[in-house]
Parts: structure tokens; sequence; C-alpha cells
């Protein structure tokens, strides 16, 4: 797992589940450690790398609370908004703006918290149809980018950071709060640097 924070509730953790390959046993083990109503909605996924990814997801959730206000895991109480982003119903009084998120895609998944401020996290992997260039796969999206979005694309040196600039946009709307943007990139995988609020793997 991949850590960052600095001091107090400020935090970034981010998985690779694809490292994780649990045997039955093991991933009941450590859904047990979940409320029932949490097992259940994870239960309901069809695929083994979904169920995985929603219970990494949940217990990152969980030890986030945990680790960072101190509150034992079987009082901790995890409700969703509307949207569907996580929050704590039961937080402390001096820790009530306490906010997290959490996003996963291909082989991550993360969490981001904040104590003053929303916080958003989208992980993002820099993809593209098989059979199709960079440019053809592009050219579907003309009529829903900005020119100044086009122009970022256009600059970019190559494939890859013409899907950077591609998908960047389309993060930051579904963000209107402070945001945290992971983007999994194939030449980039485990080489992580930051830009502008972006974690590049």
């Amino acid at each position: 797992m991949e850590e960052e924070h600095s001091g107090g509730v400020r935090r970034r953790w981010l998985v690779d589940v694809a490292r994780w390959r649990p045997s039955p046993t093991q991933f009941q083990a450590a859904a047990a450690l979940l409320p029932p109503h949490h097992r259940h909605a994870i239960a309901r996924f069809v695929k083994e790398e979904d169920r995985k990814r929603a219970l990494i997801s949940r217990l990152l959730q969980y030890s986030l609370v945990h680790r960072v206000l101190g509150i034992p895991f079987h009082q901790i109480d995890i409700c969703r908004t509307t949207e569907g982003k996580p929050y704590l119903e039961n937080g402390p009084p001096a820790f009530r703006n306490f906010n997290f998120n959490t996003s996963h895609q291909g082989d991550y998944v993360g969490i981001a918290s904040e104590l003053l401020c929303l916080v958003g996290l989208d992980i993002v992997c820099i993809s593209k149809p098989q059979g199709e260039t960079t440019v053809e796969f592009l050219k579907n999206f003309s009529s829903y980018l900005t020119d100044h979005e086009w122009n970022c694309i256009d600059r970019a040196a190559g494939s890859i950071e013409m899907l950077t600039e591609f998908y960047r946009p389309s993060t930051l709307m579904d963000n209107s709060e402070d945001y945290e943007l992971v983007l999994e990139s194939p030449r980039k995988k485990h080489n992580k640097r930051v830009v502008d609020q972006c974690y590049y793997l």
C-alpha cells in the first residue's frame, strides 16, 4: 500500500489489488471485519475482481477512520449520501467536517481524506479500445470538449499524454470539490510522480 499524509487527518492511501490473491477463506475473514450491510453489498457483485475492489474500498474506509480518529471498528458507522459518497455518521464533534472519498479502477483502490474541505478522488486507467489509434478514439468525443481542452490534447507529446489530457477534464467535472486524480499509465505504472494534484502511476 502506498501512503501519503501530512499529519493530522489528511491522508492518501493507494492499494494495488492485483497483488492480493486471497483464498475464499481469507476473503471471508477480511469481510467479517465489516458490518453485515457492507458484506451484503460486496456479495452482490458478480465478478470476483469487483468484489475484491469493493471489499478493499470498505476496509480502507474503516481503517482510515480508526487510524485517524481512533474510533474502534465496531463503533464506526459509515453511511452513503444519495450520490454514493461515503461519510462518517458518528464522528467526534471536533472533527465534524472530516470527510473522505474512495475510488477504484483497474488494479488500484484509493482513499483520500480531509478535515476542512470536501475531498474527491478519481482513479482513471488511461486506455483506449483496441483496434483504434489514439486520434481515432479521441475524435469520437469531438463534440464534447471545449476548444481549450482540445488545444491541450493537441499540444500533448504522444499518445499517453494525449489520453491523459483527454481524461483530466471529465474527471475534474465530476469533482467540484478539492480532488485527487490518479492516472494509471501503462508506461509509468508503479513510478509515482505528483503533478497538479495528480498522481501518475
